[in-house]
């Protein structure tokens, strides 16, 4: 592969942009602008680095990996140069494989107490990036977190402001002081994560939900809160609302796959 399309790429990745390769794997005949190996890599916002060819296929092809961040699918897809009325007639086919290169989904824990341990535990198995925040050192550590890729010995909000947080982050407030948990949640508002979550019941969301609209915060904004945290399957131990946590955040990382047809056959009976 190409030093330079192989760096762009994990450019994009470090800036917080998904991206996928497109790379021509078969040519036929003689006509085509470009061979096998020519390869094209696209950003999530649809800036290109390298090319296949250019003209109406690449164009094709550009739409591809865009589906393919979306999806985060591999295809092979199949252009020839025939021509149509006003096309150009190049003549030959090529068969180009549009693979995605996802940045991993990040988990940001803010608090380190009963729920978190057995959280970031979770994130693991499922191939989250997991930083731990919490301003006891007796609880922030690499003995009790040593499965986590970072944790951070400081205070809550302030710490998590320092992190480049983008939108394959996934926030979750679990601190052990209600006006901790606060603060995270403000600074956790000023950022485009695709996930924010705090532990909750039911006066503490009414208590932080007034507090954020008399500082001025929309309720647009305040949509983007899932507090109390977590999808209702009666959980009663800190492993049970890990688990209910983790699965609301992974039905937003799925989004696009739910209501698949074996589940609407389910509901049907």
């Amino acid at each position: 592969m190409n030093y330079d399309l192989l760096l762009k790429a994990c450019e994009s990745s470090k800036s917080g942009q998904n991206c996928a390769f497109a790379t021509i794997i078969e040519t036929t005949l003689k006509g085509t602008p470009r061979k096998s190996g020519a390869k094209m890599v696209v950003s999530e916002d649809g800036s290109t680095f390298g090319t296949i060819g250019g003209g109406r296929n690449e164009k094709a092809a550009i739409e591809e990996c865009l589906k393919a961040i979306k999806s985060g699918k591999p295809s092979l897809v199949t252009y020839d140069y025939f021509g149509q009325k006003g096309q150009s007639v190049c003549g030959g086919q090529m068969k180009v494989y549009i693979e995605p290169f996802l940045i991993k989904s990040e988990l940001i824990i803010c608090g380190a107490g009963h729920i978190a341990l057995p959280l970031s535990i979770l994130g693991k198995i499922l191939n989250f990036t997991v930083t731990i925040i919490d301003n006891r050192k007796e609880f922030a550590n690499k003995k009790r977190f040593r499965h986590v890729d970072q944790v951070i010995l400081g205070r809550h909000a302030q710490s998590l402001q320092k992190i480049n947080i983008g939108p394959q982050s996934y926030i979750m407030v679990v601190t052990q002081g209600n006006e901790y948990d606060y603060e995270c949640l403000k600074a956790a508002l000023k950022t485009n994560a695709a996930y924010i979550g705090v532990i909750s019941s039911k006066p503490k969301r009414i208590k932080f939900f007034n507090r954020l609209k008399e500082s001025g915060i929309s309720k647009s904004i305040l949509d983007k809160i899932k507090i109390p945290a977590g999808i209702d399957i009666g959980s009663q131990t800190p492993e049970e609302i890990a688990v209910s946590i983790m699965a609301e955040m992974l039905s937003i990382k799925n989004k696009d796959f739910l209501q698949t047809d074996k589940f609407k056959e389910k509901f049907k009976k």
